[in-house]
C-alpha cells in the first residue's frame, strides 16, 4: 500500500513538472519574440534617423554592420 501511495505521488509530480516545462517553454518564446521584436524595431528607429542625421548622430557600434556584439 504504502508503495503504490509512493508510486502515484511520484507520477503527480511529474506530471505536474512536464506541465510546468510545457508553461515554462511558452513563456519564454514568448519572451523571444518580444525580444526579437524590440531589436527589430531598434535597427528601423536607428537606420531611419541615421539615414537623417547622417554622421551628426553617434555610432552605435552594436546597430552597427558586423559590430553586433550584444545583439543576437
Amino acid at each position: 500500500m504504502q508503495v503504490e501511495d509512493i508510486v502515484e505521488v511520484f507520477s503527480q509530480m511529474k506530471e505536474d513538472l512536464e506541465c510546468e516545462k510545457r508553461s515554462m517553454q511558452r513563456i519564454w518564446e514568448q519572451r523571444q519574440k518580444q525580444i526579437e521584436k524590440v531589436i527589430t524595431n531598434t535597427i528601423d528607429m536607428y537606420g531611419s534617423i541615421k539615414g537623417i542625421a547622417g554622421n551628426a548622430i553617434g555610432t552605435v557600434k552594436a546597430l552597427e554592420l558586423g559590430g553586433g556584439e550584444g545583439i543576437e
